[in-house]
């Protein structure tokens, strides 16, 4: 049985300290989140970045959306993981551009995610998903 003296003891704890300080320190703020502060968080990107609306190509064929587009493919990854829905690549529309990414939902789900962040957004946010709302109800 190997007996450590207290130096070499308190070395060990020292190195082993300094391993969990760098995992943690690798973690971003956000993976320490809860679940409903990351729905605040990803809320007020949405409510500067994202739309939302009943969008679709003929009369019957139209259906609830939400998307985000922006430059941040972590960000964009992190409504995916959240809420579900499809993230893309977006073509790239002007040679000096930066290359973008979209996640998007569409129907029920797109519904209830936007159910989750509407309290966290700004006024106007607010109206337009309730008058998307009574639309719904009554349509």
């Amino acid at each position: 049985m190997d007996v450590l003296t207290e130096k070499q003891e308190c070395s060990l704890i020292l190195k082993e300290s300094k391993a969990c300080k760098s995992l943690v320190k690798n973690l971003s703020a956000y993976d320490n989140l809860d679940a409903k502060e990351k729905i605040i968080f990803l809320a007020g990107i949405f409510d500067g970045e994202g739309s939302f609306g009943v969008w679709g190509k003929g009369k019957n064929r139209k259906s609830f959306q939400c998307s985000v587009e922006m430059c941040d493919k972590e960000i964009i990854q992190r409504f995916l993981d959240l809420f579900g829905g499809s993230m893309s690549a977006v073509k790239i529309r002007r040679p000096h551009w930066k290359q973008t990414w979209k996640w998007k939902m569409s129907g029920e789900k797109a519904f209830a995610c936007i159910g989750k962040m509407i309290e966290y957004m700004c006024k106007r946010r607010k109206d337009k998903y309730n008058v998307v709302k009574c639309n719904q109800i009554s349509g």
